[in-house]
């Protein structure tokens, strides 16, 4: 990372899935359109839930928000478009073509990519990381969002 690059990064302790909801309506809420948010962390700590969040924001229906780990893309209509990828099943760089992520990603709309670590190609499209982690054993969750590149 480019040591006069500016990070701003803010953390959230979320004690339940509403909280995750929450924090992806507030994130939502602040960006322009065309943004890319990469979501981060392990299977079950909130991705889809943090998007939810983001439809339900935009004025979408957050009751259609599904995972697309097998559909591999969903889209949303809210007050603008909200494309949701999710790339845990795809397996090299050049699978990205065949889904349409270059034609999508910076678009008119939001873009939200679960597992957006998984290739470079995706990494450098990202405005705002979003890295998830269980906490507590329980529903909790710390939420990391960085308006910067991210180091895993």
């Amino acid at each position: 990372m480019d040591g006069g690059a500016t990070i701003d990064t803010q953390v959230i302790i979320s004690p339940d899935p509403a909280a995750t909801e929450s924090a992806g309506a507030a994130l939502a809420g602040s960006l322009e359109r065309g943004g890319v948010i990469g979501l981060v962390g392990e299977l079950g700590a909130g991705k889809t839930v943090f998007v939810r969040g983001a439809v339900r924001e935009l004025g979408g229906d957050p009751d259609e928000v599904r995972s697309p780990t097998f559909t591999l893309m969903n889209a949303y209509q809210c007050s603008m478009t909200v494309r949701h990828f999710d790339l845990y099943r795809l397996h090299e760089g050049s699978d990205l073509e065949g889904i349409g992520f270059q034609d999508f990603a910076r678009d008119d709309g939001l873009t939200l990519v679960e597992w957006a670590d998984r290739f470079a190609e995706v990494a450098d499209e990202v405005d705002v990381w979003v890295h998830i982690e269980f906490i507590d054993g329980g529903d909790g969750r710390k939420i990391t969002i960085r308006r910067s590149g991210w180091d895993s």
